[in-house]
């Protein structure tokens, strides 16, 4: 005998039963009719036929609610309870907060109904049907793209497909999810479960099977990915107390900061992360080790190792380039030349270690642009065969506050890595120095003048550690801090050339230069090296167009002319310190 919708208000409607009573009262043709309604038709039947109908136990007591949600519940393979709440948040839709308050309002029911299916809500945002974040400190849900998707193609939702990923979509998916858990959208359990899917799903990746050949415990694990994170994916790959913090729950995350802070946590013992200050080991800040960096990243980052080098003149690559100096210069230049001999520099940091002295060596040249400063360091790299780091210091500033500072420190940090990956110790060149190496404020007005403190003292602290070779230039001296006068070993000099000097560079710059005409235009001219390489650049320039090789003396001496007057009016100038 068929039933009829009254007769099943007082039936326990489970799935089972509720679709044995379907087959055994309604018949076939309801089945029929119910499978050619999509996920959404039978969502919408749902929603509008639970309208004001009371708490949610209490609605799926109504047959036609029960027979809908019950069809959509074997579809998607959950309990009768769990499709009545996924419908009721699918419907409201595309709202990106939604809170029990809005199911409660729907079905004219109180708050309190609603939350006492807190459970399977939570079921629902486990299966990511749904997702959770926080609003003004209150919980409140919204319905993930994917999901809408799905049922858009009257699909169920289908768990995330992390296999065979390239290196650069794994860490956008690394990225995404630290970001959703920075946004409160998952929680710290989330977190560890959807990296470690991310990362189990992709054992074709060298990262992925070397992270976890680590056997870390879960925290130790988590944070490890996270510094991986940021050294792929951040402008800036340092760790800082306030990054522990968000995290890890507080406890743990005293407990990780604490232990950082003592030198005493698993991963700077393995030496999988380093102090970000490198020897000078500040508390405050911490990275990726270089190894660790190698043997994780290496095949992530092909350019890893290369990575260090950027920037970096390598010395076979320099060309041979005479250079007049004064006696007084001639002599220092030549002998930092011997002392960097891959020799003897062994020798002279093996001897400086066991008298307990510093084993760095930091040289400054200073004098008028155009003297030769930079290029004595190229001819330097080139003879003693060492590689060149070079960074310009006026383009370390950066608006943002804090950033100058980092720019400085990643400078040094590159640097240290250089050295470890370089057969013979590299010179770390800092050109244009002017402003870094000026007096220190004592009374700053502003941000700004603290900022520039700032990167001084992280120099001054770095000069007092170095290991390796630093060369400054500058343009001025006379405002020059005492505290960097004295890290300086080797102070150099450079002068414009005399008459005799601005002979041979005239020479050496135009071959075909009679001596005549070169001593001339030397005594005529109190022009620098790079001056005169000006000049003779415009000569080569003006062969090449007019396809001849001659010299052109009163092109010559017309350029000289210029040269002179573009100096005077173009000098430029210093108001205070350096420019």
């Amino acid at each position: 005998m068929k039933k009829n919708f009254s007769e099943w208000k007082s039936e326990n409607v489970s799935v089972k039963k509720t679709r044995a009573a379907k087959r055994e009262t309604v018949g076939k043709p309801l089945d029929e009719f119910l499978s050619s309604k999509c996920i959404l038709e039978l969502m919408e039947h749902i929603a509008s036929s639970s309208c004001s109908a009371g708490a949610p136990k209490h609605a799926l007591a109504h047959p036609e609610v029960a027979l809908y949600t019950n069809e959509l519940a074997d579809r998607l393979s959950m309990t009768p309870l769990q499709a009545f709440l996924l419908a009721q948040f699918v419907n409201l839709y595309p709202d990106s907060e939604i809170s029990t308050k809005d199911i409660a309002r729907h079905l004219n029911c109180t708050n309190l109904s609603v939350m006492a299916c807190y459970n399977d809500i939570m079921a629902l945002r486990e299966k990511k049907y749904i997702g959770e974040t926080k609003s003004r400190e209150n919980i409140v849900f919204f319905i993930p793209m994917r999901t809408i998707k799905a049922f858009r193609e009257n699909q169920n939702v289908a768990p995330m497909d992390y296999s065979n990923l390239s290196g650069d979509d794994l860490f956008s998916e690394i990225y995404n999810t630290f970001g959703a858990f920075f946004d409160d959208i998952i929680n710290y359990s989330e977190l560890n479960e959807t990296l470690a899917a991310i990362v189990n799903s992709n054992p074709q990746l060298a990262f992925c099977r070397q992270i976890n050949s680590y056997n870390l415990c879960k925290d130790d694990w988590l944070l490890l990915m996270f510094a991986c994170h940021k050294f792929y994916m951040s402008r800036s790959n340092t760790i800082e107390p306030d990054d522990l913090r968000q995290l890890y729950p507080m406890r743990s995350g005293m407990k990780v900061m604490r232990q950082m802070r003592q030198n005493n946590h698993p991963l700077l013992k393995q030496e999988l992360l380093e102090p970000a200050g490198g020897v000078l080991a500040t508390d405050q800040e911490w990275c990726l080790s270089h190894r660790a960096a190698i043997d994780l990243m290496a095949e992530l980052c092909p350019n890893l190792s290369e990575g260090a080098k950027r920037d970096v003149i390598s010395a076979d690559t320099i060309g041979t380039k005479a250079l007049y100096y004064p006696t007084k210069t001639a002599r220092q230049i030549s002998e930092l030349e011997d002392l960097l001999a891959p020799e003897k520099f062994a020798r002279v940091q093996e001897s400086l270690m066991a008298h307990g002295m510093r084993k760095g060596f930091a040289c400054l040249f200073y004098g008028a642009p155009g003297t030769g400063k930079t290029e004595t360091v190229l001819q330097l790299s080139r003879k003693t065969g060492r590689d060149i780091m070079q960074v310009d210091m006026s383009q370390m500033r950066d608006k943002y506050v804090g950033e100058s500072e980092k720019n400085v420190k990643a400078i040094f940090t590159r640097y240290r890595r250089l050295c470890q990956e370089a057969e013979l110790t590299p010179i770390l060149l800092l050109n244009e120095a002017d402003a870094l190496l000026s007096v220190r404020l004592e009374r700053m007005r502003d941000a700004v003048d603290q900022m520039a403190n700032t990167m001084q003292n992280i120099i001054l602290q770095e000069m007092e550690n170095l290991d390796g070779i630093l060369i400054a230039t500058t343009n001025l001296t006379q405002n020059l801090d005492s505290a960097f006068d004295r890290r300086f070993l080797y102070k150099v000099e450079f002068q414009k050339p005399t008459a005799e000097e601005g002979r041979h560079i005239w020479q050496a710059m135009l071959p075909n230069l009679s001596d005549e005409n070169a001593r001339s235009l030397a005594s005529k001219y109190d022009f620098s090296g790079g001056q005169i390489e000006n000049i003779a650049r415009k000569q080569v320039v003006n062969n090449i167009l007019h396809g001849n090789d001659d010299l052109d003396m009163q092109l010559i001496r017309s350029a000289c002319d210029q040269e002179r007057l573009n100096r005077q009016n173009g000098e430029r100038i210093r108001i205070t310190g350096f420019c």
